[in-house]
């Protein structure tokens, strides 16, 4: 019983881990999305009908070419925050 008890109570900790990890990421994503990204173009990107994203991969690779284009001094996790923001806010793949 005891076990049992130490797993839910882990299983329960590393799910708040992971929620807290998660804000993180998408505060920043969001953050770096408003400082750079809005320079260039609106949310109506995002939500257009004909819009070409239709992965997250193709997000993440999209995320990747505008960093590219515009030369902003991101790191993997500032591109990886970004995609994670745009996909929890408009496209939830």
């Amino acid at each position: 019983m005891k076990k049992l008890f130490l797993l839910i109570t882990l299983l329960a900790f590393s799910s708040i881990a992971q929620a807290e990890n998660d804000d993180e990421l998408y505060n920043e994503g969001k953050e770096a999305h408003q400082t750079h990204c809005t320079k260039c173009h609106g949310d109506e990107v995002y939500t257009r009908e004909n819009r070409f994203i239709k992965s997250m991969e193709a997000l993440s690779k999209q995320v990747e070419r505008c960093k590219e284009n515009t030369g902003v001094a991101w790191f993997d996790e500032d591109t990886e925050a970004v995609a994670h923001f745009l996909n929890k806010k408009y496209y939830k793949f």
